[in-house]
């Protein structure tokens, strides 16, 4: 393994010979503490959302560009937790302020409005925007686990719940650095900011993300949805990163990243939240990840046979 660890970090060094970021400088040397950017939910205590979820914070607001807890990074979002209801309980019918984004990852159960519900089981995302209500109610044998994200909207939220399954999705990038394979889960057109966007991106066995850099402005969160452990590699500095795990990408201008999969066997799957500055007035409009590239059939971003249809509720 150390062998084929050193061939990959020699392509990652290969990537950082390019003139976009600085490669003089280690993460010591800079002045960047990655650990900061990096949550784990079972470092964080327990508490309760919705009237019934039990949530561990994985990362949580905060000021990207000033020393700070450990975790306090997000600058547009209020908390990145995993979040859990437990055997044969119901949440409240929620009715809150904050936009919240949802990722089944365990169990199966039942989402509703109060009139209307809809099946969940892992792969299901679900967009609930300011004072839309909804409910949660674990229908299965074991907890239901969800990735849960919670922020002040900035978009034009819509004023219904939005339920996709992901896996009935068309992957909408091929290769974007060198090796993401995307698909596109909910963005400006489902009423979230210009330049956010939610995407599961996957990593094939035995490959990795071309290292690159955000400025100052970009919010790029990464979690990791697969079980087993997957490689980051921030900077100058490689971590372990476990099922359930997240990092944010340091606003530096000269801190790369890049996700890396060791697994011969099997496939990662990573959950993409990214958000950013509104562009300046008259500014030309920023291209998709993954570089210029002819059209490709294969890919779309049309999510109709994804979206799951509410149901009248009995």
């Amino acid at each position: 393994m150390t062998k084929h660890l050193i061939a990959i970090l020699s392509a990652t060094a290969m990537a950082w010979a390019q003139p976009a970021w600085n490669v003089e400088h280690s993460n010591e040397q800079a002045g960047v503490d990655i650990d900061r950017f990096i949550g784990r939910p079972l470092t964080s205590p327990a508490h309760l959302s919705h009237g019934g979820l039990l949530y561990h914070t994985i990362l949580r607001n905060g000021d990207p560009y000033k020393s700070g807890p450990s975790g306090s990074v997000l600058e547009y979002r209020k908390d990145l937790s995993l979040a859990k209801l437990l055997l044969k309980s119901k949440t409240q019918l929620a009715t809150l302020a904050d936009e919240h984004f949802f990722f089944v990852k365990r169990g199966a159960g039942r989402l509703d409005d109060g009139k209307r519900h809809w099946d969940l089981k892992p792969g299901i995302a679900i967009l609930a925007p300011p004072n839309v209500p909804h409910r949660f109610t674990n229908m299965g044998d074991n907890d239901l686990e969800m990735i849960m994200l919670r922020w002040t909207a900035a978009g034009t939220p819509g004023a219904e719940l939005f339920v996709r399954d992901t896996s009935q999705l068309p992957y909408c990038e091929e290769n974007a650095h060198w090796n993401n394979m995307s698909r596109c889960i909910f963005g400006a057109a489902d009423g979230l900011f210009q330049n956010e966007r939610m995407y599961i991106v996957m990593l094939q066995p035995w490959s990795m993300s071309a290292p690159h850099v955000h400025q100052e402005g970009a919010e790029e969160i990464w979690v990791k949805l697969t079980p087993g452990v997957a490689i980051m590699n921030i900077g100058s500095e490689l971590r372990e990163m476990p099922e359930n795990s997240a990092y944010l990408v340091p606003p530096t201008g000269i801190t790369s990243h890049a996700n890396l999969n060791l697994s011969k066997d099997n496939t990662e799957w990573w959950l993409y939240i990214a958000r950013g500055r509104a562009p300046a007035p008259g500014a030309p409009p920023r291209g998709g990840r993954g570089g210029n590239r002819p059209p490709n059939p294969n890919l779309s971003r049309e999510v109709k046979d994804s979206i799951v249809q509410g149901k009248p509720l009995q």
